[in-house]
């Protein structure tokens, strides 16, 4: 079961990864959904790549503390270190899917745009399952 979920985090970090780096490089598809939207559709966060590469650094480097915390390689760190991380990034991905924030998480108030569709049926959802998928593995003993 463990190596399930690793893999279904692992594809999910790995999906995230490439679309924010993507975006960094300058892409275009998909981006007009990537960010919340006040309820005129006009973006309630500035778009930049610089923040689009961070962001897609850091999923990648959570996509290896995955793939570290398993066994799947090798990283220098401890494995309560490993352990640790992997328990902060599952309270991370569940507070962003259970956000009661005004333009993201699955409680959000402001529904009605594009982004809170997508954000609702995908990216909320895609958050949750991360943390749960994290907390099952920092709590299971075939990753120990």
């Amino acid at each position: 079961m463990a190596s399930v979920v690793v893999a279904s985090c692992s594809a999910i970090l790995l999906l995230g990864a490439g679309f924010h780096l993507y975006w960094g490089f300058g892409g275009r598809i998909g981006a007009g959904v990537a960010l919340p939207q006040r309820e005129d559709g006009t973006p309630a966060i500035k778009e930049t790549a610089f923040g689009a590469m961070v962001v897609g650094l850091i999923l990648t480097l959570v996509l290896l503390l995955v793939l570290g915390f398993a066994g799947a390689v090798h990283l220098p760190f401890p494995q309560s270190l490993l352990k640790a991380g992997i328990i902060l990034w599952a309270l991370i991905f569940t507070a962003r899917a259970l956000s009661w924030s005004r333009y993201f998480g699955l409680f959000k108030r402001v529904r009605t745009t594009r982004f809170a569709s997508y954000d609702s049926w995908f990216y909320s959802p895609s958050c949750l399952l991360l943390g749960l998928g994290l907390f099952y593995l920092a709590l299971s003993q075939a990753a120990e």
